[in-house]
């Protein structure tokens, strides 16, 4: 036991200094820095139960319960809201729709994210998805918002593709998902050499869940 937690302890240490390098290898800017080392620290915790085993324990379904009893309301049972479009606009302008944009749609031939394939009248997923939250702000004249949660696969892509929603009436958001260094399974140690999102090592990395 002593050994292998000896192992445990310097396997952790030889990848503390490499995410150091990774660190030290970017030439973005100071937040990017401190937004970085907030991730790898998040990646360590999960490499740290990686190596106690935790990471592939087996489901105890014996622990899994249903949810009490009325936990799930059913949507008849809500309260309605008024008929009054004063109260509806009130309502509407605090919902926020968030959309996970961070699949590429290279398994369907389209190079970039998958939310920019063409699927009826030569409109994308993007553009359907973009027209109704606009037929909804303009029918209750209210503000809902897009927030398009991007990995880092499809980022930089996204950012062209929403400037021409800049005219529309609809507020786009996008922000990008952590990313994760992959590991060599033999080595434990990871197989990127810089985290510089300029080059080109998407296949070293992964977003976290």
């Amino acid at each position: 036991r002593a050994f292998k937690l000896l192992g445990q302890t310097d396997a952790e240490a030889a990848l503390q200094i490499e995410l150091e390098k990774l660190l030290q290898s970017t030439n973005t800017s100071s937040s990017r820095q401190a937004t970085l080392r907030r991730e790898f620290q998040g990646y360590t915790d999960l490499f740290r139960r990686y190596l106690k085993g935790e990471a592939v324990q087996s489901i105890l379904w014996k622990k899994i319960q249903p949810l009490p009893e009325g936990t799930i309301r059913s949507y008849d049972s809500l309260p309605k809201p008024s008929a009054s479009a004063t109260d509806v606009r009130r309502l509407l302008n605090k919902l926020v729709v968030v959309k996970l944009n961070g699949g590429l749609g290279t398994s369907m031939g389209c190079e970039g994210p998958k939310s920019v394939i063409s699927v009826r009248s030569d409109l994308t997923f993007l553009d359907l998805t973009v027209k109704q939250i606009e037929a909804l702000n303009q029918e209750y004249d209210c503000r809902v918002p897009l927030v398009l949660m991007n990995s880092f696969n499809t980022h930089e892509d996204t950012l062209k593709i929403v400037q021409k929603y800049q005219h529309m009436n609809v507020k786009v958001h996008t922000f990008c998902q952590s990313r994760y260094p992959r590991i060599n399974k033999e080595s434990r140690l990871p197989l990127a050499q810089d985290a510089d999102p300029e080059t080109k090592q998407g296949e070293w990395w992964y977003p976290p869940g």
